[in-house]
């Protein structure tokens, strides 16, 4: 890992363009999901997501914190979060410029499975939050910037396809996955009740009849597991859920309906601090390649 130091950053060129961030899908690759985007002020709230991001920063840093580690992630690092990873992210000195994926956990099992030329039975993973590699990075990024706004075909697919494999080769752990068998009985039962029952209310009661802990034990034992309480991962649950029905089309105000949001109001606020932009913003930035 190479770390950006904080005077670094702050003596970082300004960053050429202003906030913004663009989404698009590509559904030939699982349903990947993709960002362009510079941040100078934007702050991500702690957030998990149920699938892989990988990434690279073109310009400036990038603070977070990660695996209880605070990282300085700078041009030419990759960076890399597990599926149910807990992370930040906030901007350093003038902000930064980076481009993001979000590959499913069966889409890098099927690369590993390439690689290994062997069924994998768990989820792969990289050990390393950030790494520096210039090359591969540039590699990423001319790959990321091939399927934007264009038809993806043979001569973009090829490039992404190949850099995810050879991420995984680089960085990435082949073992048996343990997400969550390092979480108590009670703490897997609760998550799930959390990602069935998003849609409606949930109360505290709930979660404890479902784990059969008391609520003080509970809320203690489900922090120390996932890094977060239970009202965040719902909230985390939530969002998910709202970039799914936001990309299938259904409107900002049905999404926060469906997604047991308060209204419109309180979707976009908790959807903006976790993907970095509102929900109407990234609906009509997402594109189906």
């Amino acid at each position: 890992m190479k770390p950006v130091t904080q005077k670094a950053a702050l003596e970082a060129t300004p960053l050429n363009t202003g906030e913004n961030a663009q989404f698009w899908s590509a559904p030939s690759f699982d349903g990947l999901e993709c960002l362009a985007a510079s941040f100078r002020t934007h702050v991500y709230e702690p957030h998990t997501h149920d699938t892989f991001v990988v990434g690279g920063i073109l310009q400036g840093c990038q603070c977070y914190w990660q695996r209880g580690e605070q990282i300085f992630a700078g041009p030419g690092d990759l960076v890399f979060v597990n599926p149910f990873e807990l992370h930040d992210g906030i901007p350093e000195g003038y902000g930064y410029t980076y481009r993001m994926t979000y590959p499913s956990i069966s889409l890098l099992q099927k690369i590993a499975e390439d690689l290994t030329d062997k069924p994998q039975s768990g989820t792969p993973y990289f050990p390393e939050a950030c790494v520096h590699d210039p090359e591969l990075c540039q590699e990423f990024i001319t790959a990321h910037k091939s399927i934007q706004n264009r038809s993806i075909d043979l001569e973009a697919e090829e490039p992404l396809y190949m850099i995810f494999a050879k991420m995984l080769a680089k960085y990435g752990s082949f073992r048996e996955s343990d997400m969550n068998s390092k979480d108590p009985v009670a703490v897997r039962r609760a998550r799930e009740y959390l990602e069935e029952s998003f849609m409606g209310n949930v109360h505290l009661d709930d979660l404890v009849n479902i784990s059969g802990r008391s609520k003080y034990h509970l809320i203690r034992s489900f922090k120390k597991a996932t890094g977060q309480t239970p009202h965040a991962y719902l909230t985390d649950v939530r969002v998910r859920n709202a970039r799914r029905l936001l990309v299938r089309g259904t409107s900002p105000s049905e999404t926060a309906s469906l997604c047991g949001f308060a209204d419109q109001a309180h979707l976009t606020r908790q959807f903006k601090s976790r993907v970095g932009t509102t929900p109407a913003a990234f609906q009509r930035s997402v594109i189906s390649i």
